[in-house]
């Protein structure tokens, strides 16, 4: 029970600290925003830890996910310091190497859900080429502009490593739901939903730094949010897939 009170907390926790840390770091961050921030990141590890021991979930899936809940806690700490350019890089390789980790958990529990499980079947491509479309039209809407080849290359790579998230969470949920998983349903709204978020609040990031919308306070309102319950959801996951 007392594990249970400590998961609401962390959730009650977010509630409180995501809007104190908004507010602290518009319009600029500072060491208050970095301290509330740090307060939501440790919120969401905190879940994954305690989904582990709530339902003695220590599977490979568990432990995999708990590795990329530490990256994405290094890559708040990182991207907030903003100190050097040294800083920012480490920050977004932080969540660059988080992503493949994740996704490495799914490819990786996919088979176990569904023995004749097809990593390139069609309907995960056409999901993915259709993402990737609308990707480039929200570029051209946006008029983001990526000032550099290597910019782009990066942006590229990190825009199919969080198409490859969604979709593969998303069908790692549904297959736990089809095949007679427990809480089936609740499974793969946690999956779809928490990876959904994660691609809608680093799509509006891009836009934020590379589509002159830095002063868009709401967009970037929506940014931290989903970002925050992207984070919370796939912390969540564990305490349904254990394999």
């Amino acid at each position: 029970m007392l594990l249970k009170i400590l998961y609401c907390l962390c959730i009650v926790l977010q509630i409180i600290f995501v809007p104190l840390f908004l507010k602290a770091q518009w319009p600029g961050i500072c060491r208050k925003s970095l301290f509330f921030k740090m307060i939501c990141a440790t919120s969401f590890l905190s879940m994954g830890v305690l989904s582990i021991n709530i339902v003695g979930n220590k599977s490979t899936y568990a432990i995999i996910m708990l590795v990329g809940l530490v990256f994405g806690w290094l890559g708040d700490l990182f991207l907030h310091l903003n100190t050097s350019n040294k800083a920012f890089a480490t920050g977004f390789c932080c969540f660059l190497v988080g992503h493949i980790v994740y996704i490495a958990a799914y490819v990786k529990t996919l088979p176990i859900m569904k023995a004749d499980y097809n990593h390139f079947n069609i309907y995960e491509i056409a999901v993915s080429v259709s993402i990737f479309i609308l990707g480039l039209v929200l570029i051209k809407v946006f008029k983001v502009d990526l000032h550099s080849k290597v910019l782009k290359v990066g942006c590229f790579i990190y825009g199919l490593l969080l198409i490859g998230m969604f979709v593969k969470a998303s069908s790692l949920g549904l297959n736990f739901w089809l095949n007679g998983g427990k809480y089936g349903i609740l499974a793969f709204l946690v999956l779809s939903i928490g990876s959904l978020c994660f691609m809608l609040s680093d799509a509006s990031l891009g836009i934020i730094m590379f589509g002159g919308q830095k002063r868009n306070k709401p967009l970037k309102v929506f940014n931290i949010a989903t970002y925050f319950l992207a984070q919370s959801l796939l912390a969540s996951s564990i305490l349904f897939i254990n394999a």
